[in-house]
C-alpha cells in the first residue's frame, strides 16, 4: 500500500483490515496534494453507516497528531444539509455508504478531482446489497489508476461478481489474504431442528 499498489484483500472481521487500509492512507495525506480543490483526497466506501462510523472513528484516532485532518461520514440517516455543509470546506477523508454519497454526487456536492485513495470496504456486502451500479458510477466519477489513483479492496469473499467488479477497475492488483477467503462452518456451533405438532 505504501508503495502505490492495489490491492486485493481478503480479511475477516477482527484481522486488523481497518488499519491495513488506513495506516498508509494517513501517510501518505501527510504529503501536502498539488491538485487545488476542497474535494478528498481518500475516499472508503462501507456497506452500513455502523461500519462508516467505526471507520470514521478509528481515522480520527490513527490521525489524532495530525492537527489538520479533517474527516466527514457521508450515510444515509444524517442530516443532508450538515453533510452538505461538511463537504463545502476541504475535507482530507470521506467515509460513506453508496447510496447517500450518489445522492450527494447527483446535487453537484463531491468533487473528485484531488482523489488518490480509494477504499472499498467488505465489498462482498456492498454488492449484495445491490449497491454494484451506484460503486460502478462512483468509481467512474474518479480519476484512473493512471491519473494516480490507488485502489484498495477488501471482501470476505470473493464471488464471482466481486472479482468482476476488481477486474474492471484495478490495477495489477497485488492479492493478500488473511486467513481463509472461503466461509466455512463453525464446527464449535451445533444445530438442532424441534418438530412440533398444531
Amino acid at each position: 500500500a505504501l508503495e502505490g499498489r492495489d490491492i486485493m484483500a481478503s480479511a475477516q472481521t477482527g484481522s486488523g483490515k481497518t488499519a491495513a487500509f488506513l495506516l498508509p492512507t494517513l501517510q501518505r495525506l501527510t504529503k501536502r496534494s498539488e491538485k487545488p480543490g476542497k474535494g478528498p483526497r481518500a475516499l472508503v466506501l462501507t456497506p452500513t453507516r455502523e461500519l462508516a462510523a467505526q471507520v470514521e472513528k478509528n481515522a480520527l484516532a490513527y490521525a489524532k497528531n495530525m492537527r489538520w485532518f479533517r474527516t466527514v461520514s457521508i450515510v444515509g440517516g444524517a442530516s443532508f444539509g450538515y453533510q452538505t455543509r461538511a463537504l463545502s470546506k476541504p475535507v482530507d477523508l470521506i467515509v460513506a455508504t453508496p447510496g447517500r454519497l450518489m445522492d450527494l454526487m447527483q446535487s453537484g456536492k463531491v468533487d473528485f478531482a484531488r482523489l488518490e485513495v480509494l477504499i472499498l470496504d467488505e465489498a462482498d456486502r456492498m454488492l449484495d446489497k445491490g449497491f454494484e451500479p451506484d460503486i460502478r458510477a462512483i468509481i467512474g466519477m474518479t480519476r484512473s489508476h493512471e491519473e494516480g489513483r490507488h485502489t484498495n479492496m477488501f471482501s470476505a469473499t470473493w464471488p464471482p461478481a466481486v472479482r468482476g467488479l476488481a477486474e474492471t477497475f484495478m490495477r495489477l492488483p497485488v492479492r493478500v489474504t488473511v486467513g481463509s477467503d472461503v466461509l466455512s462452518a463453525n464446527r464449535r456451533v451445533s444445530q438442532t431442528v424441534e418438530v412440533l405438532e398444531d
